[in-house]
C-alpha cells in the first residue's frame, strides 16, 4: 500500500509514544533484573570450585547472564526508536497543518488527505496572476510532497531499528559477550557531556557495565552521566579500598611510634639514632613527624567510616555515594535518596575548612534538609545531595582567595547537568544551595548558567561580582532527561538568600560589600530573602556555621519550601 498524507494524518503518535514508554521501562526491568542475576551468582565460583557438576554449572551460569545481558539494549534502541519516531510523526502533522492553514488563508483549497493544492474561486478568476498561482500551487504540493518523503524515511528506518534488534529465532539474543570495556574507553567518554555519557552507558550490555565497575571502579564512579546506582556501586567499592589502604598506611606509622616508645622507656633511645650527640630531641622531631602524618591518615580515615556507617545505616533513608577521593583533603559526593527518580533535588554545597575529615556534621546537615523536604510534601519525593567535589579553603585564612570558587564552580556545572542526564521520568525541581564559601561557589558556577530551577545562598561572603541575582543564568525549560531549553536570568523568583542577624561572616567586609561582592540579602541585590534565627545571642561563630539546620530555627521550613518548589510561600 503505498504511504499517503491519509497515512501521515492517520498515525497516532500518542499511541506510537505509549509503546515506547513501554519497551523503555521493558529495558529498565531487564536491566534491573540482569544486575540483579549478576550480583547473586558473582560468588558461585568461590562457593563451588571443583568436579565437572560445578564446572558445567559455571558455564550454564556464564551463558545465561551473557544472554540476558544482551537482551536490555536491543529493548532499549526499539523504545527509543519508537520514541523518536511519535515525536517526528507529531511534528510532521503539525508541519502539514501548518502548510495548510497558510495556503487556505491565502485563498487555495487544500486537500490535505490527498496532498492537492488547488486555486480557491477568487484566484482562479484572477487572469492576471495565472503564472504566480501556478508557482504558488507547485511550491504547496512540493512541500506537502516532501513531508510525505520524510514520513516514508522515517518508517523505514524505524521498522529497520526494530528489526535487526529483535531475537533470532534460533539463538535468541545469543549468550556471546562484547568486547570489555578499557581505560581507554572510559578516559574518552570522561571528556564528553554528561547526556553523551549517559548515551554511551546506556549502550553498554549489563555485563560491560558490570566489568567497568569492577576494574575502574575509580573511573565509573566519578563520572557525570553515569546512573547513581552504578556510580554507588562503584564508589563503595573505592570506600572500602581507601578505607584498608588508610589502615595499612597507619600501620607502619602506630609500629614506629610503639617502637620509639619503647626503647626511651628502656633507655636504650641512642641505639635509635648513633649518629647523634641528642637522641632526645631526634627521637622528639621525629615523633612529631610521624604524630602529623598519623592525625591526618587517621582524621580521613574516621570521616570515610563515618560516610560508610551512614550508607549501611537501616534506620535512615537510603543514601548513595556518587563521589569519592582521598586525595588531599579528600572528596565526598553523598546523595540521600535517589537523584535520579526524586522529584525535587537540592545539591549542598559547603564552604570553608570542609573535608572528609569532618564530613559527618556535613551529612547530617543533608539528612536534616531531605527530611524537611519529604515531611513538608510526602506524596512526591526528595533527595538531598551533600557535593564536596572542590577543594574548599582549609582555614578562613584561605577564605579570602577567589580561587577555590574559579576551580569548583565548573565541576558543579558538570555535576548539575549530570543530575539531568541520568534523572528518569519528567524534570525534577532542582535547588543548588551554598553555605558560607560554598555560596560563592554557587556563585561563581551560576554566571555561566547552572542546570537548576533555584539557588540558595546561606551565610554568604558575597556570591561573585554580578548585577544581582538578573546576573545569574538558571534553565528556562526542561522538557526531557538530559534536555535543556536556553538559559533565563535569574532574578527575584530563582534566587533565595538568608544570613543569621548575628552571623560571624558579617567580618568578611564592610556593610553590605563582602569579600565577593555584595551581600546578596541586601535588597537592592534582588534576591527573595528569607527568616534565619540566631542559635547564640554570643556566639557569632556558632550562628555562622550551624544555626540554619537547628531545629525551630525557621530557614529549615523556608529550605523546604524552596525545595519542594514553594519559595513563594517563604517568611
Amino acid at each position: 500500500m503505498a504511504f499517503t498524507m491519509q497515512t501521515l494524518l492517520d498515525a497516532d503518535p500518542g499511541r506510537i509514544h505509549i509503546a515506547a514508554e513501554a519497551w523503555l521501562a521493558m529495558a529498565g526491568d531487564l536491566d534491573d533484573a540482569c544486575e540483579e542475576l549478576i550480583r547473586g551468582s558473582r560468588d558461585l565460583p568461590d562457593a563451588w570450585q571443583l568436579g565437572p557438576a560445578a564446572e558445567a554449572a559455571q558455564a550454564a551460569n556464564r551463558d545465561l547472564l551473557a544472554e540476558a545481558s544482551n537482551t536490555e539494549p536491543p529493548a532499549r534502541r526499539i523504545g527509543q526508536a519508537l520514541r523518536t519516531h511519535a515525536d517526528t510523526v507529531r511534528g510532521l502533522q503539525e508541519m502539514a497543518r501548518q502548510i495548510a492553514a497558510e495556503a487556505t488563508g491565502r485563498g487555495f483549497v487544500v486537500d490535505l488527505a490527498a496532498g492537492t493544492v488547488a486555486a480557491g474561486t477568487a484566484l482562479a478568476s484572477d487572469s492576471s496572476g495565472g503564472q504566480q498561482i501556478g508557482q504558488t500551487i507547485s511550491s504547496y504540493v512540493q512541500q506537502l510532497q516532501s513531508i510525505i518523503e520524510r514520513a516514508v524515511d522515517l518508517d523505514e528506518s524505524t521498522m529497520n531499528a526494530i528489526r535487526v534488534n529483535l531475537p533470532n529465532a534460533r539463538t535468541g539474543f545469543g549468550t556471546g559477550r562484547l568486547q570489555n570495556v578499557s581505560r581507554t574507553d572510559l578516559e574518552a567518554q570522561a571528556k564528553r557531556s554528561p547526556a553523551e555519557v549517559k548515551g554511551w552507558w546506556d549502550s553498554l550490555t549489563p555485563l560491560q557495565q558490570e566489568q567497568a565497575i569492577l576494574e575502574f571502579p575509580y573511573l565509573v564512579g566519578s563520572m557525570n552521566g553515569v546512573p547513581v546506582t552504578d556510580r554507588d556501586t562503584a564508589n563503595r567499592s573505592v570506600l572500602q579500598r581507601e578505607i584498608d589502604l588508610s589502615k595499612q598506611q597507619l600501620s607502619p606509622i602506630d609500629a614506629r611510634l610503639q617502637y620509639l616508645q619503647s626503647m626511651f622507656d628502656q633507655g636504650r633511645i641512642h641505639e635509635v639514632y648513633p649518629d647523634t650527640s641528642d637522641p632526645r630531641t631526634s627521637m622528639d622531631v621525629e615523633m612529631l613527624k610521624l604524630g602529623v602524618q598519623r592525625s591526618e591518615i587517621a582524621d580521613k580515615l574516621h570521616g570515610m567510616e563515618a560516610i560508610s556507617s551512614r550508607l549501611d545505616d537501616p534506620d535512615k533513608p537510603g543514601a548513595y555515594l556518587m563521589g569519592l577521593s582521598a586525595a588531599g583533603d579528600g572528596r565526598a559526593i553523598v546523595a540521600v535518596g535517589n537523584p535520579d527518580t526524586a522529584d525535587n533535588v537540592v545539591t549542598f554545597t559547603p564552604g570553608t575548612t570542609s573535608d572528609v575529615a569532618g564530613i559527618a556534621t556535613d551529612l547530617e546537615r543533608t539528612d536534616r534538609m531531605a527530611v524537611d523536604a519529604n515531611q513538608m510534601d510526602p506524596g512526591r519525593k526528595t533527595s538531598a545531595v551533600y557535593w564536596l567535589d572542590y577543594d574548599a579553603p582549609d582555614a578562613v585564612t584561605n577564605a579570602g582567595s577567589s580561587d577555590y570558587a574559579d576551580s569548583g564552580a565548573p565541576a558543579l556545572r558538570e555535576f548539575q547537568a549530570g543530575l539531568r542526564a541520568t534523572h528518569d521520568g519528567p524534570p525534577s525541581h532542582n535547588t543548588v544551595l551554598g553555605h558560607s564559601y560554598g555560596s560563592t561557589v554557587v556563585g561563581y558556577a551560576a554566571r555561566e548558567g547552572l542546570a537548576a530551577n533555584d539557588i540558595v545562598f546561606l551565610g554568604s561572603p558575597g556570591v561573585g561580582w554580578v548585577e544581582g541575582a538578573d546576573g545569574f543564568k538558571v534553565e528556562n525549560q526542561v522538557t526531557e532527561p538530559g534536555g535543556q531549553v536556553s538559559w533565563q536570568k535569574a532574578g527575584k523568583e530563582h534566587v533565595y538568600a538568608s544570613t543569621s542577624p548575628l552571623d560571624a561572616i558579617d567580618v568578611t567586609g564592610i556593610g553590605d560589600l563582602k569579600r565577593f561582592g555584595v551581600d546578596p540579602t541586601n535588597s537592592a541585590f534582588g534576591a527573595t530573602t528569607f527568616t534565619t534565627d540566631n542559635k547564640s545571642w554570643w556566639n557569632p561563630v556558632e550562628n555562622h556555621s550551624n544555626s540554619y539546620w537547628e531545629q525551630g530555627n525557621p530557614s529549615r521550613a523556608n529550605i523546604a519550601k524552596i525545595v519542594i518548589g514553594k519559595g513563594g510561600q517563604v517568611s
